[in-house]
């Protein structure tokens, strides 16, 4: 049977394959392996057939023996928008799997949140303090070309250059305080959300 057998009744069209197709797989001869394909075509009409036509494997179809039973129902394959949302839904549950396993109680997270942000400050506290060590060093060679310019002498090129310097360090160093703290706000809003997925999660149980 080559050609689909169709009908836009359900019902009429599995009375139609049923009856016919014990004569059809017997007559064939080593008919016991033999199944048939029933799909929707574009029409909205089932379809009894012995191949799934390619533009229609996508929407879904089931595989059937000759005398109609259903041997396997394949479902239709997501759209674009489902399987984003399956995999968010998959990402999400690893997360969570590995926040209980991490984390025993609010109090664990928050221990971490401490020993973290502790880091961060601690790396932030030396950049100040370097900075305004260069700030004095600065205002010290400032105020030497200063005193040198009053008295009517020209500024040596190297104190002008070493000025120069000292301002990149702490232009430099400021740059980093700023990403730092940029880290430790994004640590604290970390946390933050942990705290509250860790107490959705075991609000659950």
């Amino acid at each position: 049977m080559r050609s689909a057998m169709r009908a836009a009744p359900v019902v009429r069209l599995l009375v139609a394959a049923l009856v016919s197709l014990p004569a059809l797989a017997n007559a064939a001869g080593g008919a016991g392996d033999r199944v048939l394909y029933r799909y929707t075509d574009e029409r909205g009409i089932v379809v009894l057939n012995e191949v799934v036509p390619p533009e229609y494997v996508a929407k879904g179809y089931e595989i059937l023996t000759p005398t109609g039973r259903v041997l396997e129902v394949v479902p239709p394959q997501p759209s674009p928008e489902e399987y984003a949302a399956k995999r968010r839904q998959e990402v999400q549950k690893e997360a969570d799997r590995r926040l209980l396993k991490r984390y025993n109680s609010i109090a664990d997270i928050e221990s971490a949140r401490t020993r973290k942000l502790a880091i961060v400050e601690q790396d932030m506290a030396i950049m100040r303090s370097n900075i305004a060590s260069l700030v004095r060093q600065i205002a010290e060679e400032e105020a030497a070309a200063a005193r040198t310019q009053r008295s009517g002498r020209e500024v040596a090129l190297e104190l002008l250059r070493r000025i120069a310097d000292l301002q990149k360090e702490v232009s430099v160093l400021r740059e980093r305080l700023s990403q730092r703290a940029g880290e430790a706000r994004s640590i604290g809003a970390e946390f933050d959300k942990a705290v509250a997925r860790y107490t959705e999660l075991t609000a659950r149980s």
